[in-house]
């Protein structure tokens, strides 16, 4: 059978999800189930569906913060609200967040499924656009800024894509004081570019460096490309002196802290210079006394992107909260 989409389905009643997943795999959906608003967030940074089914009332995270951060990672994914829950603050609160549709239970499984049926349309639709204005993330001279992560050339060089193939991505070979930079085979770097949408950044490590009339250096094309949306918050310029360490969860403490100093600062993320190296996705707990305005305050923040600085101790690092408590100032 066709598959006609991925479905994610969300609920803390384990078989209303059974029972909703046959009947969608009946009609050609393959299906994943969760049941907690946290795994729900997880599952939508890890893969791609075109429809999420989403219960208002779970355990961990609610549906509505979970819904808030789904649309952080995904603006544009349809998600269609099941609930038994009359309270018309919650539906205007996850109406704002821009659901496709709401079912009140209990509902019939056949009106479900059309409506599935409808919303995924869309969703393929979306896809194909999304896919067509990807393609252009590896278009021939688009501007990239490629880090080279160790050796005696480390940094960040802008340059630009020459050429690509299913399985490598060529660069212009970088350029450093009018000199080009031979980069040896198995240098791991990074790769940042900007599209209209959100930037993009993925490791990578070097193939081969090819001498020609256009040097250019043959990097193993991704298998993961980190997308960040574009801020919705706007930030604010703020220098701040504060304490932050890596955690491996959204409750845990760091076991030892750093010191670092913020850039900017909003209400959805923070930039900060790092004086350890942070990775994207590397969860941070912060802490900042009070500035003037701001503070105190305490978060954590999942990193979006980390290049180095303009010392060879410094990093800057951007990252969204996903915790945030505290004086943002007036």
């Amino acid at each position: 059978m066709l598959n006609k989409g991925s479905i994610l389905v969300v609920d803390d009643e384990i078989n209303l999800c059974r029972i909703i997943g046959a009947k969608l795999a009946r009609n050609g959906y393959s299906v994943v189930a969760v049941h907690d608003g946290q795994q729900a967030i997880d599952k939508v940074r890890e893969s791609s569906f075109d429809v999420v089914l989403l219960d208002l009332i779970l355990p961990k995270v609610d549906g509505l913060s979970a819904l808030a951060e789904i649309r952080n990672l995904d603006r544009d994914l349809p998600v269609i609200v099941m609930t038994a829950c009359e309270s018309s603050e919650s539906l205007d609160k996850a109406r704002s967040h821009g659901v496709s549709a709401y079912v009140n239970k209990p509902f019939d499984l056949d009106n479900l499924i059309d409506l599935v049926r409808t919303t995924s349309a869309g969703s393929a639709k979306r896809e194909e656009k999304q896919s067509q204005n990807n393609s252009i993330l590896f278009g021939k001279s688009q501007p990239i800024s490629l880090e080279i992560l160790n050796g005696s050339t480390s940094g960040v060089f802008p340059t630009m894509i020459e050429s690509r193939d299913d399985r490598t991505l060529s660069v212009l070979a970088p350029v450093s004081g009018g000199r080009i930079i031979e980069v040896a085979p198995r240098t791991p770097v990074r790769v940042g570019l900007s599209a209209n949408d959100a930037y993009y950044s993925f490791n990578s490590y070097v193939l081969a460096f090819k001498p020609a009339d256009v040097p250019v250096l043959l990097l193993d094309k991704p298998g993961v490309i980190y997308r960040t949306q574009r801020r919705q918050s706007a930030r604010v310029p703020v220098s701040m002196d504060l304490r932050y360490g890596k955690i491996d969860s959204e409750d845990a403490r760091p076991q030892a802290f750093a010191e670092g100093k913020s850039c900017d600062l909003s209400s959805g993320g923070i930039k900060i210079i790092a004086t350890t190296r942070l990775e994207p996705c590397d969860l941070v707990y912060i802490e900042a006394d009070r500035f003037g305005s701001f503070g105190p305050i305490t978060a954590v923040a999942e990193v979006l992107r980390s290049a180095s600085g303009k010392s060879d101790s410094e990093y800057e690092v951007s990252m969204r909260f996903r915790k945030l408590d505290g004086n943002l100032g007036d």
